[in-house]
């Protein structure tokens, strides 16, 4: 055993699980605005295709998530990217819409913004 596999060594003497952990973690995925573009399209594709249940997706469609990302751009992201992607999404658009539904919060289409009285996002951020 080399000194650099005792430094991989926890306190027990076995492999340390942070080590493991990060070993296991697919590798970095960087998303540009045409992988989002695809991606959303699929799942949508996907939905009218009946691949939805309950609040989640089945196998088939992330698969053609992937597939589509392959096949027009030649990325290859792991599914845990997608579905990250997919509930990052899903939490941005909720909060979004929950401005959008405040009567206090107005958006204004020219500048894609949401705007309110400094009272107003103070309430909203208690």
């Amino acid at each position: 055993m080399s000194e650099d596999d005792t430094d991989m060594l926890g306190p027990d003497g076995h492999g340390s699980s942070s080590r493991v952990d990060r070993d296991r973690r697919a590798p970095r995925f960087s998303w540009t605005p045409a992988y989002e573009t695809t991606f959303f399209r699929s799942l949508c594709a996907s939905v009218q295709l009946g691949l939805r249940e309950n609040s989640s997706f089945k196998a088939e469609a992330w698969e053609r998530a992937a597939q589509a990302l392959q096949e027009r751009h030649g990325a290859y992201p792991a599914k845990s990217h997608l579905i990250n992607k997919s509930d990052n999404a899903r939490k941005r658009f909720r909060l979004w819409r929950g401005l959008r539904e405040d009567p206090e919060f107005v958006y204004n289409p020219v500048s894609k913004t949401v705007t309110a009285t400094e009272d107003a996002w103070k309430a909203h951020i208690e």
